[in-house]
């Protein structure tokens, strides 16, 4: 069921917020909706049965009340459909098929590259989304939505992106536009930053908390916020660019054209080419064992490892990542005094060596008032939880697509 032009503003958005609750308590009494959203107890029916005959909603288990009454629950729907998610890095662009639940069904990656053809990369899109609404026909399931989740400067309201830096000639692209004209789906675009933050909001560690950070850590250094409740964007949603903050004494030259940004220590790219160095120098590291033939590539995995095995060489380069990160958060929680600080992406998953030394920086650098409510977490594993924000996303901004 395709979402009609006849819907006014109010209905969409009444829609969408009534999307946005149910997700984020996961299955709900229809009076305790209508408590929450304000509006009245017709209303709420109203809604809910046409959210009910798209599919998107199902009632759950009645469960008994004291009184010996039934009370019926509403929740999403995982089986009536999918949506497909999309996330751009440097060396391929990621798509995912996943239930109305986050849970992925299929997987699909094309390999790109920096400083790739704004067209080249276009048409790279378009293929993981052709793959995937392959695979969506062949579950026998109904693509709801296309989510796009990128780093650069973008607005995910009108879904512009301005600039992508791993890309060239990449200027004021109408992503959202685009894509929701060529397959006649609704489209959406946030940063990928956001998308970590919005998969812990709903479906990770940030689940009941009000203000948290998510800091995402892999070929990018970024926070998303969560800030009473609602993803904070900034006065042009440009906010959490914390790869772009200048580490004092840092001579380094960044992507971004500026020197001394935080990105050129921490990245995954920046920790490799530092390892890289040391290896060439030949440094005896446990380094050298893992990754074999020196003509193999390294990786990100192996520095982990031999860091987590008590390797010198692989301790020391994360002590520099993490003190020149401890050192920029440490500010940010003085500034913001959040809940709960959480750390995810490929440099610090099951990276518990890093983790230990931000934490202990962080927890001994911040004013105590700031530190006795803060509680900090990391990952042990790829949770995928930037691809379950990024369906958070969809669902929670469906009815604002004027796709029909």
């Amino acid at each position: 069921m395709m979402l009609s032009n006849t819907l006014s503003h109010i209905r969409r958005d009444r829609m969408n917020l009534i999307l946005q609750t149910i997700l984020g308590n996961k299955r709900i009494t229809r009076g305790r909706l209508a408590e929450l959203i304000g509006l009245s107890q017709s209303s709420i029916v109203k809604y809910v049965k046409f959210l009910q005959d798209m599919g998107l909603i199902k009632e759950t288990t009645k469960t008994a009340t004291k009184a010996g009454r039934k009370s019926v629950y509403v929740a999403i729907n995982n089986d009536i459909g999918v949506n497909i998610t999309v996330i751009f890095y440097v060396t391929h662009i990621r798509g995912v098929l996943v239930d109305l639940g986050g849970n992925i069904l299929e997987e699909f990656i094309e390999p790109s590259y920096k400083n790739i053809p704004k067209d080249l990369e276009l048409q790279k899109l378009y293929k993981v989304i052709d793959v995937l609404l392959e695979k969506s026909k062949a579950l026998n399931k109904k693509s709801f939505g296309i989510g796009l989740a990128m780093g650069g400067y973008l607005n995910p309201s009108t879904g512009v992106s301005y600039d992508f830096l791993y890309a060239t000639d990449w200027y004021d692209v109408p992503l959202k536009e685009m894509v929701s004209n060529k397959y006649n789906i609704p489209c959406f675009l946030m940063n990928d930053a956001n998308a970590f933050a919005m998969g812990d909001k709903y479906y990770g560690f940030g689940l009941g908390y009000d203000h948290f950070m998510t800091i995402k850590m892999d070929e990018g250094i970024g926070i998303g916020i969560i800030a009473n409740g609602s993803l904070y964007l900034g006065a042009n949603n440009y906010s959490g660019e914390l790869g772009h903050t200048i580490v004092h004494g840092n001579k380094n030259i960044c992507y971004c054209g500026h020197t001394g940004c935080l990105e050129t220590i921490c990245s995954k790219t920046a920790i490799l080419e530092t390892c890289q160095k040391g290896l060439a120098s030949g440094v005896y590291t446990e380094i050298s064992r893992l990754r074999g033939d020196p003509s193999n590539q390294l990786t990100i995995e192996q520095v982990m490892t031999a860091a987590n095995n008590g390797d010198r060489f692989a301790r020391n380069l994360f002590e520099a990542v993490g003190e020149a990160l401890g050192d920029k958060l440490s500010d940010i929680v003085n500034v913001f005094n959040p809940q709960l600080l959480i750390f995810r992406g490929q440099i610090i998953d099951g990276n518990k060596f890093l983790f230990d030394t931000v934490q202990r920086i962080v927890s001994n650098q911040i004013l105590r008032h700031t530190a006795d409510p803060l509680k900090i977490r990391y990952a042990e594993k790829n949770e995928n939880i930037d691809v379950k924000g990024v369906n958070a996303m969809i669902l929670m901004n469906y009815f604002s697509s004027e796709v029909k």
